[in-house]
């Protein structure tokens, strides 16, 4: 597990206290209580509720047990268990962080440069924040369809503690994949000469959860139909494509003057996050 230092705290803190003062006063929805998974913490998102896509009118339906989809996915599910004990089932363990540190980490070798919350601190702060949106768009899908997650349905470890929260939550859309997909495609426009990497890696994020345990295929698909809709909303909000510009001067000036992730670790991961064979 890793240990967030308590001056990495104290700098988020001040810099979401800082973007909260100027925000415009609007309200957030929040997850359910019974889906812990899905939750952020305390940061709040960019979006008002009024903004705020309803991935339950947007997403195809959830699968149902007894069709096509629903096999599908629980064959892929008993499939995937073969991953346990792997490199890749150890970056599913790696990716089950929503913590804007971890992630800026996991998206330094995508990005050519060590990313942290000191030569990245709005970043730090879109992550955090765009992530919460995500799961606010996706908490009317999750809680119409009250799909179950596959582990409870099938035999076979999942890479993270079972607990009685994780059991009662729920599967369509995942909340990883909606989170990593539209921090993927911010961080991409940061960068767009390295987008394809950037969103191979979001991609890969989204899918831990199926080497994971946690998610049908299925609920990865829509959580990433999510998170573009998410993405597309946000650039409705002022304060939103004002982070980005500061977060591009910050991601710029990285990239010039920092330090470039190990180079063997880099080549390593990249054929990790390789798509899943999925048949």
């Amino acid at each position: 597990m890793r240990k967030p230092e308590a001056g990495v705290y104290a700098l988020m803190a001040l810099l979401l206290a800082t973007a909260c003062a100027v925000a415009p006063e609007h309200k957030t929805l929040t997850m359910s209580a019974s889906d812990p998974a899905a939750m952020k913490g305390e940061s709040a998102g960019y979006l008002s509720a009024a903004m705020t896509p309803d991935a339950s009118l947007i997403i195809p339906p959830a699968p149902v047990e007894g069709d096509q989809r629903n096999n599908a996915d629980w064959s892929i599910f008993r499939t995937t268990r073969s991953y346990e004990g792997s490199d890749r089932w150890k970056l599913a363990q790696n990716d089950d962080s929503y913590k804007p540190e971890d992630l800026l980490k996991d998206f330094s070798c995508a990005m050519g440069v060590e990313l942290t919350p000191k030569n990245a601190p709005t970043a730090a702060v879109i992550l955090a924040r765009v992530g919460t949106d995500a799961s606010n768009a996706a908490v009317g899908a999750k809680n119409k369809y009250k799909r179950t997650r596959p582990f409870l349905h099938n035999p076979g470890n999942i890479c993270i503690e079972r607990s009685e929260g994780l059991s009662k939550s729920f599967d369509y859309p995942s909340g990883h994949a909606s989170s990593s997909w539209v921090e993927g495609l911010a961080m991409a426009e940061l960068a767009p000469d390295r987008g394809s990497q950037i969103l191979q890696r979001a991609r890969a994020y989204g899918e831990s959860r199926i080497v994971c345990g946690l998610h049908n295929w299925s609920a990865v698909e829509a959580g990433r139909t999510n998170g573009a809709t998410v993405f597309a909303a946000l650039h409705g909000s002022k304060e939103f494509t004002a982070d980005m510009a500061r977060a591009r001067t910050e991601i710029d000036a990285a990239r010039k003057t920092g330090k470039a992730p190990d180079a063997a670790m880099c080549a390593k991961e990249a054929e990790l996050t390789k798509p899943l064979p999925i048949k």
